[in-house]
Formats: C-alpha cells, sequence, structure tokens
C-alpha cells in the first residue's frame, strides 16, 4: 500500500523545469560559472573524442562579449566530428553523452554537458543556440 502512495505522488518534469530547479546540480550557480562550465564541458567533449580516435587535439576556444552577462562560446577542434542526423539527439536530451556508449568517464562526470550548457544558454540568454558542424550537410 506505501509503495502505492509513493507511485502517485511521482511527478515527470521537462528538462527545462527540472534544469530550473537543479542548475546550481550541473554548476550553473552564476553567469561566471555557467561560462565556465561551458567552456569546460566543450574542451572536454573535444578532447574525449580526439582522444577515443586517437587524433592529437588541436581546440581553438573563442569568447566574445554580446551583453553585460552574455557570451558568445565557440569551441573548434580537428576532432571525428558529430554525423548530422545525431544532432538533435545529443543536444536535445539529458540522457545521451559522450562517455555512455564506453561506459567510462575520463574527464567529466555526468556526460550530460553539450545539452545542459544548451539548455542554460536557451533559457537564460532568451537566444537561439547554434552548433556548426564540420560534417554538416
Amino acid at each position: 500500500m506505501r509503495k502505492l502512495n509513493y507511485i502517485k505522488n511521482l511527478k515527470e518534469y521537462l528538462y527545462a523545469e527540472f534544469f530550473e530547479r537543479n542548475r546550481h546540480l550541473l554548476g550553473f550557480d552564476s553567469p561566471r560559472k555557467a561560462l565556465l562550465v561551458a567552456v569546460k564541458e566543450y574542451v572536454d567533449n573535444s578532447l574525449d573524442a580526439c582522444e577515443e580516435y586517437r587524433i592529437l587535439p588541436d581546440i581553438k576556444v573563442g569568447i566574445d562579449k554580446l551583453e553585460e552577462v552574455t557570451y558568445k562560446v565557440t569551441v573548434e577542434d580537428n576532432g571525428p566530428g558529430i554525423p548530422y542526423e545525431s544532432v538533435p539527439e545529443i543536444f536535445g536530451s539529458f540522457l545521451f553523452g559522450s562517455k555512455f556508449h564506453r561506459f567510462i568517464s575520463t574527464r567529466g562526470k555526468q556526460g550530460i554537458g553539450a545539452s545542459a550548457v544548451t539548455l542554460y544558454s536557451i533559457t537564460y540568454s532568451k537566444r537561439t543556440s547554434r552548433n556548426y558542424y564540420k560534417n554538416e550537410k
């Protein structure tokens, strides 16, 4: 009987709602920390991809200030790239990460960094997020 009451009290949250309530758990406590997390997560992804494909990484990071607390972060690398058809799944889900298919974590912990950065960017800057890929159609 107690288990049934527990199940009745469960609530389904949208990603954005969950993120708003728990963004501090992912490192988005302040705009300054969010910028640091954004750069770190994308560079970690670049390093992970290059490491997996045994490519010596060549990573370029750009940070442009657009407004008082709004920045454009650009990370370019020489990694294998993301297949165009996988972009929505990778950046639109918290259940997808660069580490999940290998079941190991070489850098970050959750493997949800790019998704979290994208959601934070859209939620707080009120702008769209644009991800470019060298193998884009």
